[in-house]
């Protein structure tokens, strides 16, 4: 979808863009038609399965990204960093994304300790549920603040 919307710009003023933001778009160019289709189709089958085994649930936990903070020497603009960046992007990038792919709701609340790299608690749930994540938030958010 975003090689869809951003193919003509990119041809028109490609150099407008981050060249690592330019590379993920640019991957879209090799999807064929009928691959993009089974996977919508395949999404939409996964959202049905998640929402019906999140059903019973207010919301759920997880970190919301896996690691802390990679040092900015290690994933600065550079081609001799571009390896790294993308290792660590995908890592940072992969538990939002699952509830981005379920057209899902979710918030971080920051959950480390004083003094140390930041680090956050992702409330998460299916579409439509902002109400019960937001609720769960603030119970989850007094909790952290009394254990402080």
């Amino acid at each position: 979808e975003a090689y869809a919307w951003h193919r003509l710009l990119l041809e028109r003023s490609g150099a407008g863009y981050d060249p690592r933001v330019a590379q993920r778009i640019l991957k879209g160019a090799t999807m064929k038609a009928h691959e993009y289709i089974d996977l919508v189709h395949a999404r939409r089958d996964w959202i049905v399965r998640m929402e019906a085994a999140l059903a019973p649930f207010d919301a759920l936990l997880s970190p919301t990204v896996p690691l802390v903070p990679a040092p900015l020497a290690e994933v600065a603009p550079g081609a001799e960093r571009d390896e790294a960046f993308f290792r660590i992007n995908a890592l940072l990038l992969r538990n939002p994304s699952v509830v981005n792919m379920l057209d899902g709701c979710a918030l971080s609340l920051p959950c480390h300790a004083e003094g140390e790299l930041p680090v956050g608690l992702m409330l998460w749930h299916a579409a439509l549920h902002d109400d019960a994540v937001l609720a769960v938030a603030l119970q989850v958010e007094r909790e952290l603040q009394a254990t402080r």
